[in-house]
């Protein structure tokens, strides 16, 4: 036996009789240390194939690749970034006119583990045995040194935009606010959160603004900042290898990765990278059809698409983000020029006759139908912390499977099975029993979006609404974060029909019925495409 192994033993059983010595929450707090760094030697290697990306015998520009993969593992990241070009911007302009000096925005690590200690507190006693960084990595995407970087942005955006009570705020934030305010309130809206502030408190402590009213504050400011500020990513038109502009700010491609890569997991790249193989596909497709939007009819459509909603509490981001499931904006600027791209392909299949067949074939969806469902999850990701497990879905899908053979052999009925071999997050309120629910509602219950859809290639929620037969057992099912076994317990019609002369159904009827035909060609298209 070689020396090396003869060593790599001894080391290997040295390690092993101090893990059996540990106590055992020691244990699991070495073995999850062990994960994550596998995790990260993973990520590593997977990194190393952003750098040839091949679709249809075309390979991809690196720098676009890796630009879209931060987009897609860490679009919040991107935002944040606008906010630390916003804060940096404005600290130069104090500094160079003499109002402050730069120590007066020094914030020190010990500044931000102060601050944090209550939350880090409050977690830990309430969930013992639970380690506090990897819930923050599982929920945010950070590691503990980004997180903390984050932190010390928010602290930094307070010290600059929020310094002390309102009168002492700086123009820029009391201009901000008016702006978001009734032309002729804003004045007095700044007058009155002066005069809330003025003078004690019962303590004799100088009175504050309630966290509510300071929260939506930096709303104001951090859009009004937006407003008058020009932020540009890569739809419109930067070189790859830049991420974001903010005025004379610039986030390049390498060091946005470098970033946001310390705290994904693995499956998240791969999705990543998946996104953008597919979404080349279709782009080749499109083109070859003659159907691609050129970069100023892209810019041009996307503008009077987003006016209607952007002028609403209801933006296109919070759309996109929060209802359909991107991981943010730029990432779903991307898939709507496909889609609308789409739409000129079959811009003469868009008329009444088509556009009523879907009303009539889907009418559940748009006049308020409903389905009862229960489901049996089999999670990838560890319940407690949300942390993706070693073959979490291997896994998953290995406990789904035996239990559905259980249930074929009539060894366990499905009701048995919900109580005892489901897994449940921690915040999930209905364990399983979903009730009577419309698409929009089950599809979130299932963790399922437009977004995923595209790479799942199916919607299971729209299969169980719409077509599964009622009492039968359906599963194994693969979602984004494990598998599941679902059984359909009633459904109920659509409660009116539907007319799409009337022109507010119409246009419902008409978004979904792109929709629903890019996905069916989409799936084509990805079937037939080679990817390397």
């Amino acid at each position: 036996m070689p020396a090396s192994h003869f060593t790599a033993i001894l080391l290997a059983a040295a390690a092993l009789g101090a893990l059996r010595a540990q106590d055992p929450q020691d244990q699991i707090k070495m073995l999850r240390k062990q994960v994550s760094s596998l995790n990260d030697q993973l990520v590593a290697e997977r990194t190393k194939l952003l750098l040839d990306v091949k679709v249809n015998q075309k390979r991809l520009d690196p720098l676009e690749v890796m630009r879209e993969a931060v987009y897609l593992t860490g679009g919040k990241l991107v935002e944040s970034k606008v906010a630390d070009f916003f804060i940096l911007e404005e600290v130069k302009k104090l500094v160079e006119s003499g109002q402050k000096k730069a120590t007066d925005f020094v914030i020190s690590d010990e500044d931000v583990m102060t601050e944090l200690a209550p939350l880090k507190a409050d977690f830990e006693g309430k969930n013992p045995g639970i380690d506090f960084w990897e819930v923050v990595r599982s929920q945010y995407g950070l590691n503990k040194e980004t997180f903390l970087e984050q932190r010390k942005q928010s602290m930094l955006f307070d010290r600059v935009f929020f310094p002390g009570s309102p009168k002492d705020w700086p123009d820029i934030t009391k201009e901000a606010i008016k702006a978001q305010t009734q032309s002729d309130q804003g004045p007095k809206f700044i007058e009155q959160l002066e005069k809330t502030t003025e003078g004690v408190d019962e303590k004799g402590n100088p009175k504050k603004l309630p966290e509510f009213w300071i929260n939506m504050m930096r709303q104001f400011v951090q859009k009004g900042l937006r407003n008058w500020s020009d932020i540009r990513y890569a739809s419109h038109g930067l070189p790859s290898n830049l991420v974001l502009k903010v005025n004379d700010f610039e986030w390049s491609t390498k060091d946005a990765f470098e970033f946001i890569k310390k705290g994904i997991y693995v499956q998240d790249l791969e999705r990543a990278m998946q996104e953008v193989a597919v979404r080349e596909a279709l782009r080749q497709e499109l083109v070859a059809k003659n159907c691609y939007v050129s970069d100023e009819e892209f810019q041009r459509r996307y503008e009077e698409y987003r006016q209607p909603y952007d002028s609403t509490p209801f933006t296109v981001e919070v759309i996109a983000t929060r209802f359909k499931g991107y991981p943010c904006l730029e990432a779903f600027r991307a898939r709507w020029r496909l889609i609308t791209s789409f739409g000129d392909l079959i811009a003469k299949e868009i008329d009444d006759a088509h556009l009523q067949a879907h009303a009539d074939q889907f009418g559940a969806f748009f006049a308020d139908g409903q389905v009862s469902i229960d489901v049996i999850p089999f999670q990838g990701r560890n319940p407690k912390t949300g942390a993706w497990e070693p073959d979490g879905m291997e896994q998953a899908k290995a406990r789904a499977d035996a239990v559905f053979a259980a249930l074929a052999n009539k060894e366990l009925t499905f009701d048995d099975a919900l109580n005892t071999k489901a897994e449940f997050f921690a915040n999930d309120e209905k364990r399983g029993r979903l009730g009577f629910l419309p698409l929009n509602q089950l599809k979130q219950q299932l963790r399922e979006n437009e977004y995923t859809q595209l790479h799942d290639g199916f919607s299971i929620s729209n299969h169980l609404f719409f077509e599964a037969e009622v009492g039968k057992t359906f599963g194994p099912i693969a979602g984004p974060d494990g598998y599941f076994i679902a059984r359909v317990n009633a459904r109920t019609p659509a409660r009116r029909k539907i007319d799409v002369k009337n022109p507010k159904e119409r246009e419902l009827v008409q978004e979904d019925y792109l929709n629903h035909r890019f996905f069916v060609w989409a799936s084509e298209v990805i079937g037939r495409a080679k990817f390397d």
